[in-house]
């Protein structure tokens, strides 16, 4: 599945106009012709697959300079790169160079230098699982509102009584046409009222509302439902042969004033699109570099508290924590 939007740099400004923090021309540049590409394959029927069964899957998120940061999990090992100079544009700031990055790394820290320079690095699954585990663990020991919990899960019962709920809702408040042939494919035209289809969902979640996380009281309550907007969505479906090629629905349908904004910007429409393709094989990059987890950590927070910015890193030391730089000298000044 990809995800994109169809939009010019300023109709994403105009998009998150109304935010807290407006939104600086370099991230609506990206944003414009960011693409965020998901794959997995199982080895069950997606539908009825659980995590035990993916064999692989990948996250990667592109934008006009190419790939920022991509996730792949093959055979219970993670692989993770990240091109920190593009991600550092996005804020307007000017990033260090690899060079002086790695300059405030222990020496010898070969992950943490792949991670700087936009190399693989490969995690085991397990390692990443004992060491939530452990942060975990360590959160709770010294207590605090902060202290995070165990993720809530519901059961098989309960998943399957939120999916009928959700379903039934959609049912009773979607109406399809059919709008003819185009590119190659069949298109449907599904329109759903949004403030009575959330009231819907909302309504068949009450029942089961002591089985959900949170309770009722996560429910919205009738006066946040009233502030849902009144409007009528309308999603593109494609079909080619009997199956889901891609989705489009337009943003500004959810949004009366943004409609306005965009009323004199081309079409004035800002889609959203979804297409849906056969799973991309999953590779395990040959050249990424094995990290322990907490050195990782270690070695990061060294880097972070040696500070980033140019006069940190004119005068950091080859280690920011004494000694001579080697690594078993950081962490034992770290114990």
């Amino acid at each position: 599945m990809q995800m994109s939007f169809d939009a010019t740099p300023e109709k994403m400004r105009l998009f998150a106009e109304d935010s807290d923090d407006p939104m600086p021309p370099e991230v609506a540049e990206f944003l414009s012709k960011m693409k965020v590409t998901f794959s997995a394959k199982s080895d069950k029927p997606l539908e009825s697959s659980g995590e035990k069964d993916m064999t692989s899957s990948q996250l990667k998120i592109s934008g006009p300079g190419g790939d920022v940061a991509e996730y792949r999990l093959v055979d219970k090992t993670a692989y993770y790169r990240l091109d920190l100079q593009q991600f550092a544009k996005l804020s307007g700031e000017t990033m260090p160079s690899a060079d002086e990055l790695k300059g405030q790394l222990p020496k010898g820290f070969e992950a943490g230098e792949a991670l700087l320079t936009g190399k693989w690095i490969k995690i085991e699954a397990a390692d990443l699982e004992n060491l939530r585990r452990d942060m975990t663990d360590m959160a709770k020991s010294e207590g605090g509102a902060d202290a995070p919990t165990e993720d809530p899960t519901l059961s098989p019962e309960t998943s399957k009584k939120l999916l009928n709920s959700i379903r039934n809702a959609f049912a009773g408040q979607v109406t399809t046409k059919e709008a003819g042939r185009k590119d190659g494919a069949d298109h449907v035209l599904a329109t759903v009222p949004v403030r009575p289809l959330a009231t819907a969902i909302v309504n068949g979640l009450r029942p089961i509302a002591k089985e959900l996380p949170g309770g009722e009281k996560e429910l919205p309550t009738e006066k946040d439902l009233k502030d849902v907007p009144n409007n009528k969505v309308t999603v593109d479906f494609a079909v080619k042969g009997s199956e889901l090629s891609g989705a489009t629905v337009d943003l500004t349908e959810f949004d009366n004033k943004l409609k306005k904004k965009l009323a004199g910007q081309g079409d004035g429409k800002l889609p959203m699109n979804l297409s849906f393709d056969e799973p991309v094989d999953v590779s395990a990059p040959s050249d990424a570099v094995k990290v322990d987890v907490k050195q990782l950590m270690m070695g990061l927070g060294s880097l972070f508290t040696g500070g980033l910015g140019e006069d940190d890193a004119a005068g950091a030391t080859d280690d920011p924590f004494g000694g001579d730089g080697s690594l078993d000298e950081s962490f034992a000044g770290l114990e």
